[in-house]
């Protein structure tokens, strides 16, 4: 609206100047309004970026109608009102292909662009189709630069948000991945433990306590992940956390030493002066009493905030914490779980590997208690392998993680088959194989002697230590 009124006023005084409308100098309408709309653009900035399209639009199509209709200047400085709009349009162009919607900035930048390119066309003389031409890609080149010098700011800050995106997704997944493997593992425990624990509370209430401090441990595992999972998503924000009891006490602030002020004694107020003594009065000489040490300077007390502290990244959990994961898997059910692995396997692997090697037992585990809670028994074995490729000259080293559970009381694939109808299952496993392809390994799983097997295998970064007769 303001920029509509002032290109009225503005064509209103021009006219009022020339006396008619016809005595206006070629060019000079579409120029005074393209400098109206630099005007409104420059007042209402920042709104007015994101609304400029539509009437570059217009402007570029009064430029059009100008060189179209128009009759061409005779004197040698008649085109200099349409030299100054060219150059008001370039600075337009460039604003609306930085901040306008694309399809606008598209449209506006085609009428635009070719106003530009085409306003020198009525005044070549005996114009051919090469010289017309050859003056279009001239004045091409300036709208092509208007458009790169707007247009590559706005490619590149949609490249940015683009992988701000993308990085807010792979944390995301993360995050998911990380409840899935860990905290469900653990509330998974803690289901399995309250519903034994309501089992034998009738017939043998002393059982009940066990089972309610093995839930509790549970419920700390599962904090313990969720502590860890916060902290990496505060961390990959840049953001450190400070937790009270990361300060030691000899690195916590002193208080202002208020109280050693208060306590202080007060100093004794000066003497006056004794009256003048005769000599039978004076009193005897004593000695002098002995100099007393000046007290020792306190040092001053650091004053202001304490200083940040960030704490250390928590490791993830690898293969070297599988006895504990299966100590405390037999214990919280009536499936007993038994660990085959060399002791000197967890220096073989990286920590990826180990920390992928040890969420893809927690997640057959899980399975285990999910989808097959009858089973008996469950077998996780660590086996180191050398696999010698056909199309590789140096043998391959390798270890194989497999978790076998077998069939129980009921079907594995039965139950599993109920579960997926429930809505549960079918994420974890094709995360995890995923998971295992990132660090060079392979993931397969299915039915194995009427149970279910799940196999892992992962690349060695050394070798394992020859065991001495």
């Amino acid at each position: 609206m303001l920029a509509a009124i002032t290109g009225c006023a503005a064509l209103t005084a021009l006219t009022l100047a020339y006396g008619t409308w016809a005595a206006i100098p070629y060019g000079a309408v579409p120029a005074v309004a393209s400098a109206t709309l630099l005007l409104w653009t420059v007042a209402c900035w920042p709104r007015s970026r994101v609304r400029l399209a539509r009437p570059l639009a217009l402007a570029g199509g009064l430029s059009l109608l100008t060189t179209a209709f128009s009759a061409p200047p005779s004197a040698p400085w008649g085109s200099v009102w349409r030299l100054a709009e060219m150059a008001v349009l370039l600075m337009l162009l460039a604003v609306v292909a930085r901040w306008a919607p694309r399809r606008q900035a598209v449209t506006a930048g085609v009428v635009a662009g070719a106003a530009v390119a085409t306003w020198t066309l009525p005044l070549i003389p005996a114009p051919s189709v090469l010289p017309l031409a050859g003056a279009a890609a001239f004045w091409a080149l300036p709208v092509l630069g208007a458009a790169v010098v707007g247009g590559y700011p706005r490619l590149v800050e949609h490249r940015r948000r683009r992988l701000v995106m993308e990085t807010r997704r792979s944390q995301q997944l993360e995050l998911a991945r990380d409840l899935h493997d860990f905290v469900a593992h653990d509330i998974s425990g803690i289901v399995a433990q309250a519903q034994a624990a309501r089992f034998v509370a009738a017939s043998d209430p002393g059982q009940a306590l066990p089972a309610l401090e093995r839930i509790e441990r549970a419920g700390l595992n599962a904090l313990a992940s969720m502590d860890r999972t916060v902290r990496m998503l505060h961390e990959a924000n840049g953001n450190g956390i400070t937790r009270p009891d990361a300060l030691d006490a000899s690195d916590a602030p002193e208080a202002p030493d208020a109280l050693d002020v208060l306590e202080a004694p007060e100093a004794p107020d000066a003497p006056e002066p004794p009256a003048a003594l005769t000599p039978q009065e004076a009193p005897a000489p004593q000695e002098a009493p002995a100099p007393q040490e000046a007290p020792t300077p306190k040092a001053p007390t650091p004053k202001g905030p304490p200083p940040e502290v960030t704490p250390r990244p928590e490791p993830l959990p690898g293969v070297d914490q599988l006895p504990a994961l299966i100590e405390r898997f037999t214990v919280a059910g009536a499936t007993e779980a038994r660990l085959a692995m060399p002791p000197a396997t967890p220096g073989t692997l990286s920590r990826e590997t180990s920390s992928t090697a040890y969420r893809m037992v927690v997640e057959a585990l899980t399975n285990v208690r999910r989808h097959a809670p009858g089973a008996s028994r469950v077998e996780v074995t660590l086996t180191p392998a050398v696999r010698t490729p056909a199309t590789h000259p140096a043998p391959a080293l390798e270890i194989e993680v497999q978790v076998v559970n077998d069939a129980g009381v009921a079907s594995a694939t039965a139950l599993r088959t109920r579960r997926a109808r429930d809505g549960h299952g079918g994420r974890g496993l094709n995360a995890l194989r995923e998971r295992v392809q990132a660090t060079g390994g392979t993931l397969s799983y299915g039915p194995y002697e009427g149970g279910w097997r799940v196999l892992a295998v992962f690349p060695q970064t050394r070798t394992l230590p020859q065991e001495t007769t």
